[in-house]
């Protein structure tokens, strides 16, 4: 199993290589994805994010391109049946910001389903904090944020956001 770490310290991995896989197959220019990532840089959103809701690729085309050019699995994360264990190793907040669904946990290996805008900064705090290593599916967006509002959801946020407040005063 390739690890996330070793994916991204190769370089396979990261928001420039992945627009030029898209433009390598055709399914962007480079100058959508010079707009696309100036809006990312502006803080508009992730780039997979940006480049589906500009129109120009859609989310089944990303997820083949990553599948097949930097060879990850593909996975539908509403319809997986993630263990408890796994839920519980991330903060709800986290998987929110990140757009990253824990699946599953098999030894010290995390499987995590991204939709590509996962970098290796993110890869190696969660390895740390969690002390797992992280093992990357493909998922796609809609289908992510799916999965998050039903099986994370927000309130789950609000929840533990509170809960460590109270931790933080009571010290």
């Amino acid at each position: 199993m390739r690890t996330a770490r070793k994916l991204l310290e190769r370089k396979l991995v990261n928001e420039r290589r992945l627009g030029e896989m898209l433009i390598e197959e055709g399914l962007l220019t480079e100058e959508q994805l010079n707009a696309t990532m100036r809006d990312q840089q502006a803080g508009q959103g992730p780039l997979t994010e940006l480049l589906v809701q500009n129109g120009f690729v859609n989310e089944w085309d990303l997820a083949k391109c990553l599948v097949s050019k930097v060879q990850l699995p593909f996975i539908f994360t509403e319809t997986y049946d993630i263990p408890r264990e796994a839920q519980e190793v991330l903060p709800a907040a986290v998987l929110h910001q990140h757009r990253i669904v824990p699946l599953d946990l098999f030894g010290k290996t995390l499987l995590l389903a991204t939709t590509g805008n996962i970098t290796q900064q993110m890869v190696e705090e969660i390895e740390l904090s969690t002390n797992h290593d992280i093992s990357l599916y493909v998922a796609l967006i809609s289908d992510v944020q799916l999965t998050l509002r039903t099986k994370f959801p927000l309130a789950k946020v609000a929840d533990q956001v509170s809960q460590r407040f109270d931790q933080l005063f009571k010290e």
